[in-house]
């Protein structure tokens, strides 16, 4: 006699398919006796089917363990890279002299791919949609004045946010869980992006009124939108991350066409990172691009 025991896990669309197949339940125990099997081809067709439940029953199983990863959406090598990337930045009011050691241009180049969070529900499509609206009045090709109008509005949803979270922990009389602050390391972060790109760029006077007009703007916006749904304004800051680092890679694309000249790396971005003496305005770039997936993944992940 032989006999085989199949289980099946319906939530997988292959596995379901191969139920069909077999003429199976979700959760079906089979045993095959040997007066129906007439030859060697059903043998090894029978075995054929195990083996295919088997490999399929194993990927299921390394897909839930991947998903029970709290960054799941981003592949491990490059969480722990954006980790690294992200503990070199002088973080905010910190007096120690020594960090982690220097992340490698090789490392930061590997961040090349961005991690998109898909929209799953109602909250997830407005905050994403909103986002894409609000883009296309920052993102153009003039990448060094634009990065110094979008990093004024980047800085305001990290204190926003951690302002009305300090204020609920206050009112609650609780803690809040060491959330309030990561999300003003976050606005620092923000603002010391601008004051570099202050140094590579000088803003002209129309963009000077453009920033003043914006944040307001944006600040009241943002302020209602997070007491509206403090999980959609997450959401929305994810998403502007996710286009953020496409345009800080379409930044590096156009140092190394040729576009924009790779000059050396202004003195702050040298001393808030670390960076060697001979560091270039790409090395910047890298890094600011790393500090934007890192603003990524948070957001997704307290929304």
């Amino acid at each position: 006699m032989i006999k085989s025991s199949i289980r099946l896990f319906a939530s997988s669309g292959r596995l379901t398919h191969l139920n069909k197949k077999l003429s199976l339940s979700p959760t079906t125990t089979l045993i095959f006796k040997k007066p129906l099997i007439k030859n060697y081809a059903a043998v090894s067709s029978i075995k054929k089917d195990h083996a295919t439940v088997s490999a399929l029953k194993k990927d299921h199983e390394i897909t839930e363990s991947s998903n029970s990863r709290t960054y799941h959406w981003v592949s491990p090598e490059a969480e722990d890279l954006i980790a690294k990337a992200y503990a070199r930045h002088q973080a905010l009011a910190d007096k120690k002299q020594s960090y982690p050691p220097s992340i490698s241009v090789a490392d930061l180049e590997k961040l090349d791919k961005n991690f998109h969070f898909e929209p799953v529900d109602i909250v997830d499509k407005m905050a994403f949609r909103t986002m894409k609206i609000f883009t296309h009045a920052f993102f153009n090709k003039r990448y060094n004045h634009h990065a110094v109008v979008l990093e004024t509005v980047a800085a305001v949803p990290g204190i926003v946010a951690s302002a009305a979270r300090h204020m609920r922990s206050l009112r609650n009389m609780q803690r809040d869980n060491g959330w309030i602050n990561p999300l003003q390391e976050e606005s620092e972060n923000e603002r010391m992006h601008l004051l570099i790109w202050m140094q590579v760029t000088k803003p002209t006077k129309l963009e000077r009124v453009l920033v003043i007009i914006a944040q307001g703007l944006y600040l009241n916006a943002y302020v209602l939108f997070y007491c509206l749904s403090p999980r959609a304004a997450h959401r929305f800051v994810g998403y502007l991350e996710e286009e953020a680092f496409e345009a800080y890679t379409d930044y590096l694309k156009a140092i190394d066409d040729g576009s924009i000249p790779n000059v050396p790396a202004p003195e702050i971005a040298k001393k808030y990172y670390r960076l060697p003496e001979n560091a270039t305005l790409r090395d910047c770039v890298l890094h600011v691009r790393a500090d934007e997936c890192m603003h990524r993944d948070f957001n997704r992940i307290i929304s």
